[in-house]
């Protein structure tokens, strides 16, 4: 999910840098061919002006797409937190209760690693955001 938020956070500063060469060709060609005192309808100003307002409206979706990729983040924090525990709670209950445990199937195994390499990775990298 992390590589599709990415993925388009390079799409709107892609887009956002398009916008401002359009804008800069749009100065450039109106320089070079209109007259000094165009008539109303060849306006190109209120070109301008919109095209102000779409890289407005740009911004302002890179900035609730970054909101959307840290809320996106802790969520996924909370739910492995949880998870976590849910396992550790299971284990306990199951030696409190001399239960016999059933070894893990393969695929398991390979969550409950990636589960204890992302929070790690995760405690890494909290721990150099706060010391940083």
């Amino acid at each position: 999910m992390e590589t599709a938020v990415t993925r388009l956070e390079t799409m709107f500063q892609k887009a956002e840098s398009d916008l401002d060469y359009i804008q800069h060709r749009l100065e450039f060609e109106i320089m070079k061919s209109l007259p000094d005192n165009p008539a109303a309808e060849e306006n190109p100003v209120a070109l301008l002006e919109e095209l102000s307002v779409v890289k407005s409206r740009y911004k302002t979706l890179c900035m609730q797409l970054e909101k959307v990729s840290i809320e996106q983040r802790e969520s996924m924090r909370g739910i492995r937190a949880a998870l976590e525990n849910t396992m550790k709670t299971v284990q306990a209950l199951q030696q409190q209760t001399d239960l016999e445990r059933l070894p893990l199937s393969e695929e398991e195994q390979t969550a409950a690693q990636q589960l204890t390499c992302q929070t790690a990775q995760e405690t890494e990298s909290l721990v150099e955001e706060r010391c940083s």
